[in-house]
């Protein structure tokens, strides 16, 4: 593919940035983004949101999460199927109780879980390594979220598709593929960028 080489230059230097970042950096940036994401409109009215459980150096949604339960809204997160490179959104209900240590290390929802259809959720905060200000999103390479993505895209009911990351994974420019899904919107701690379609 011919975004390959740089994809992976890029992958190894922001995987470098988020590794130096302090954790108190991280928490205050995370709680950060989570404020401002539960305060909008977006987050107002939206009635079952996926979110993911973070790895170390990722933002936490953490506290967003646990905010959601509160409101009483319905809160996913991806169950991966590793084999069909697949994922599923199921409920939690609890950080604690519903969450396992999985397949690398990664949280994951416990089996028993329950999957909530793909057109059920009206708003869904995408990871990922970096992204641009036109919504264009580097993940990890496996392609999860992006077909994903273009599956529930395909689907009548309304999603509002927001990429979450620090500041310091905003570049420029991603490189993009075919295949590649672009966020409805990129959402930091400090900023915001609405993509402009077409």
């Amino acid at each position: 593919m011919p975004c390959s080489a740089t994809k992976s230059s890029l992958r190894t230097t922001i995987k470098h940035t988020l590794d130096q970042m302090l954790p108190t950096a991280r928490a205050a940036q995370s709680q950060q983004l989570c404020t401002q994401i539960t305060t909008s409109d977006l987050y107002q009215s939206a009635t079952t949101i996926l979110c993911y459980a973070a790895l170390p150096t990722e933002l936490s949604l953490d506290p967003l999460i646990t905010q959601a339960l509160a409101d009483h809204k319905t809160v996913c997160i991806p169950s991966v199927d590793w084999e069909t490179k697949t994922m599923q959104p199921v409920q939690i209900e609890s950080l604690d109780n519903n969450l396992q240590i999985g397949r690398y290390g990664l949280r994951s929802p416990s089996p028993d879980c329950k999957p909530i259809p793909d057109a059920q959720i009206t708003l869904a905060l995408i990871p990922g390594l970096g992204f641009d200000p036109a919504g264009h999103r580097l993940g990890r390479g496996a392609g999860f979220y992006d077909r994903w993505i273009e599956q529930r895209r395909q689907l009548d009911t309304p999603v509002s598709l927001v990429g979450v990351c620090f500041d310091e994974q905003l570049v420029e420019r991603i490189p993009t593929d075919p295949h590649d899904q672009p966020m409805d919107r990129v959402v930091t701690p400090t900023t915001e960028y609405v993509r402009t379609h077409g």
